[in-house]
């Protein structure tokens, strides 16, 4: 009989096999020159903004801000299944063993992004603080509240109300936040006593889920959304069978497609309106990157290198919401509309403009805030041409690719 180890060694084993299999198609050849171009400019830019600051700017806020959401994140990598809440439930007290290697995969997983995250912020740190601060004390902080959180994270599932996980993490968010501005303004006292306040709501929580059993439908859910946001990542470049649909209600959003005319060839704008409100996760994902985006360009006050980071958050969202024109392709009602293939496209590639519009007016509003009106009116222009070859040219050649295979 298989113990907790080999299930768990099986499973780490097919889900590395997965990613390995899709991965191979989501970074050839032209992914790779998008993320070199990127990075080798971006990095160019970056280094000239990193000379330019001074002790004045205000980065113990900046980090606080970004490591507040960046430790907030994430819960622990179980690789359960949906038939395990049933064939499992009976061993549920020898999964140890399970639990603890899931949870070193995943803060390891996590050490290394935070790791990453933190080189890249190193130059502002040494070129903008000034005192006694260790940027290697720092990280260490920033490993220990990563622990921390992952472990709250794990007790909180425990509890069945959803929103209690919501507030925990809004709750954990601003504790990182407080915590980490603390230390690097050098307020030693003050930041004990937030430690102090972040453990005991970790012991809280582990108390409350003392004697409790395995969360099975949290974590399955956690998992199902977890590979859900890769399957739809992969399917941008080869059909994913696996795939599944979630779907969210979202009324308070229902004003944004209330002004689509009631006619045929609006069907799919409709319908492409709909799915990006209410199904998966491409509402939160443009949420999100729209937001990071947004602190860099604010945080930038009116650099040139706001201009590269328009443009790479707006092909990354563009490009990863290519995916919703596969969405439906395996409901068969679609199918039935009588609209016809190039009234599809244009709807799709109409509402994709202007999800990207939208974003590039945000963009383009943080950036006014520094003051410098004439680079702003260049941003938005030079971001306005760039999204209109992004969805008219590049998305639909690619579209019409996909169409015809």
């Amino acid at each position: 009989m298989m113990n907790s180890i080999q299930l768990w060694s099986k499973r780490f084993g097919e889900r590395m096999k997965e990613m390995l299999k899709f991965g191979r198609y989501m970074f050839n050849d032209h992914i790779l020159i998008v993320l070199l171009i990127s990075i080798g400019a971006g990095a160019y830019y970056y280094k000239d903004w990193v000379a330019s600051l001074s002790e004045d700017f205000p980065t113990a806020f900046l980090f606080a801000v970004l490591f507040s959401f960046v430790l907030a994140t994430g819960n622990i990598i179980t690789f359960f299944k949906e038939a395990d809440k049933v064939f499992l439930l009976a061993v549920e007290t020898k999964l140890k063993r399970y639990i603890v290697r899931s949870f070193i995969l995943t803060y390891v997983w996590h050490l290394y992004l935070l790791f990453m995250l933190l080189l890249v912020l190193a130059p502002i740190f040494f070129n903008t603080m000034s005192g006694n601060q260790s940027y290697v004390i720092f990280a260490v902080l920033i490993f220990v509240l990563k622990i921390i959180n992952l472990f709250v994270r794990w007790f909180v599932d425990f509890d069945y109300d959803k929103q209690v996980v919501t507030w925990d993490v809004l709750t954990r968010i601003c504790l990182n936040g407080i915590s980490i501005f603390l230390f690097m303004q050098e307020a030693y006292i003050l930041f004990a006593a937030c430690i102090v306040i972040f453990l005991a709501y970790f012991v809280y929580f582990a108390l409350k889920t003392k004697g409790k059993s395995l969360p099975w439908e949290r974590l399955i859910d956690n998992e199902e959304r977890r590979l859900g946001q890769f399957y739809r990542i992969a399917n941008l470049f080869t059909d994913v069978p696996e795939l599944r649909m979630e779907v969210k209600r979202r009324k308070g959003l229902d004003i944004f497609y209330k002004g689509i005319p009631f006619a045929q060839n609006s069907t799919y704008s409709y319908l492409i309106s709909r799915t990006f409100f209410r199904s998966g996760d491409y509402f939160g994902l443009f949420i999100r990157l729209t937001l990071i985006g947004g602190v860099f360009i604010f945080g930038l006050d009116g650099s040139y290198l706001s201009y590269i980071i328009a443009i790479l958050f707006i092909y990354l969202t563009g490009f990863q919401l290519l995916s919703m024109w596969k969405h439906h392709d395996y409901v068969i009602w679609t199918d039935l509309y009588p609209v016809s293939s190039d009234i599809q496209l244009q709807s799709f590639l109409k509402i994709l403009l202007n999800i990207l519009w939208t974003q590039n007016l945000f963009f383009t509003f943080l950036f006014l805030s520094s003051g410098e009106w004439i680079k702003g009116l260049i941003l938005f222009i030079v971001s306005s041409v760039f999204v209109y070859l992004f969805v008219f040219v590049y998305c639909k050649n690619r579209l019409v690719k996909w169409s015809q295979n």
